[in-house]
């Protein structure tokens, strides 16, 4: 039995450090995100709402009993106690087309909370895939400075030993130091960024991550622009808000019901010489027509809907022109870095070769310490720049197809190549 439990230990011990894949991490967002599930459940909410209004005729079954009874001085033709059950239908023949428009509004409204909820995936999808890249651009970086503390503690070391058979000054011995202790900050700060990024990645996809995979996007060709599902939500919400003026203007017009109500009787305490002709049962049709001559609190409803609806127009008309200068935003962005990383790798290239030659030099007394400091610490900053630079192109590239209003299913069936 201990073997087996050692066995599982170390099993999930293993599982544990598997690296999890930027795919893995965007379909577990999908399946678990809480934010996600809380828009299904809302939009199912809002589903429900138009349901329940779908039957524009409004048809309505009552079925009830009354106790009438009378006590004091009554005549001899009044009954003392009568028990009345009925059933009563009533429909709406003709409203003003308030049924109409409103079965209409649920309906937009429900559609555009569908869509709106695309919106949502396609953010939050976006901020993983963010959180992601800044996280692998940290992990790079904790890299390049552990490298640079590596090659502090070596010199430091070789200059400590200089100075105790007194070859060399304490103050290069310090610079050393403080470099190196310097360094080691840095490294446990940036541990700290890393955790703080992967705590953020699991609280999103509500699955405990540890460390990431190598992942990277697909270049994106001839993207063209697309009306995002925030303007197609935004259009139907439109639609749901002159709905809402349809249904406060439906009291300027007739209004037709009809009612029809079937009805037992049953008497007690009454003079049966004088009342011998009761109804035991009746059946009543009532059709009835009204109007409304005057309603001046509905008018300044109307005006308020349509003055909100007027808000929401600008606001529409906004938020297109906002898309669309977003996404050749993007594009240019995409230039932009592309450019910067050809230039960051030529630095890298030049930084890593002055680098080996001071060194040289350096192991040598041919230059000082501040020298030798200063082309270390240029080619960890070429270096940090130059992996942050390509995580950035990633995230760029999200951005780019994100912002050209692409469904996001189509995002994720073809949005990642791993490595």
């Amino acid at each position: 039995m201990k073997l087996f439990s050692t066995i599982a230990i170390l099993t999930s011990f293993v599982v544990s450090l598997e690296a999890t894949t930027l795919k893995e991490i965007l379909n577990a967002t999908l399946q678990n995100n809480e934010n996600l599930k809380a828009l299904e459940f809302q939009n199912s909410s809002l589903k429900k709402s138009y349901e329940s209004v779908k039957n524009i005729y409004n048809p309505n079954l009552n079925v009830g009993i009354n106790y009438l009874k009378l006590d004091g001085d009554r005549s001899a033709k009044q009954i003392g106690a009568t028990t009345n059950a009925f059933a009563k239908v009533t429909i709406s023949l003709y409203d003003g087309g308030k049924s109409s428009a409103l079965k209409k509004q649920k309906k937009y409204e429900f559609d555009s909370a569908e869509v709106a909820s695309d919106t949502t995936k396609k953010s939050t999808l976006l901020q993983v895939i963010t959180l992601f890249f800044q996280t692998k651009t940290v992990e790079e970086n904790i890299n390049v400075f552990y490298e640079k503390s590596v090659a502090l503690k070596a010199q430091y070391e070789r200059v400590k030993t200089k100075y105790d058979i007194k070859m060399t000054t304490i103050d290069e011995v310090l610079k050393l130091k403080s470099e190196y202790e310097s360094t080691q900050y840095l490294l446990e700060e940036l541990k700290y960024q890393k955790e703080e990024l992967l705590q953020n990645l699991s609280l999103i996809s509500k699955t405990p991550i540890t460390s990431l995979e190598g992942s990277s996007l697909p270049q994106y060709e001839n993207v063209t622009y697309q009306k995002s599902p925030t303007i197609e939500s935004m259009e139907l919400s439109l639609k749901a808000q002159q709905e809402g003026i349809h249904i406060l203007s439906a009291i300027n017009y007739p209004q037709l019901k009809i009612e029809d109500s079937f009805n037992f009787y049953d008497y007690s305490d009454y003079n049966e010489k004088v009342l011998n002709d009761l109804p035991e049962q009746q059946n009543q049709l009532m059709l009835s027509l009204t109007y409304n001559l005057f309603n001046r609190s509905s008018s300044h409803k109307i005006e308020a809907l349509k003055i909100a609806k007027l808000a929401s127009d600008n606001k529409l008309s906004y938020i297109k022109r906002q898309e669309k200068m977003q996404f050749e935003l993007a594009i240019k962005k995409l230039s932009t870095i592309k450019h910067k990383i050809e230039s960051l790798k030529s630095a890298v290239e030049m930084g890593d070769t002055v680098y080996d030659m001071i060194k040289i030099k350096y192991q040598n007394g041919i230059v000082d310490n501040i020298i030798y400091l200063d082309a270390l610490s240029k080619k960890a900053y070429n270096n940090a720049l130059y992996k942050q630079a390509l995580n950035d192109y990633e995230v760029a590239k999200a951005n780019y197809y994100f912002s050209s209003g692409v469904d996001y299913k189509k995002v994720i069936s073809s949005l990642w190549e791993e490595k």
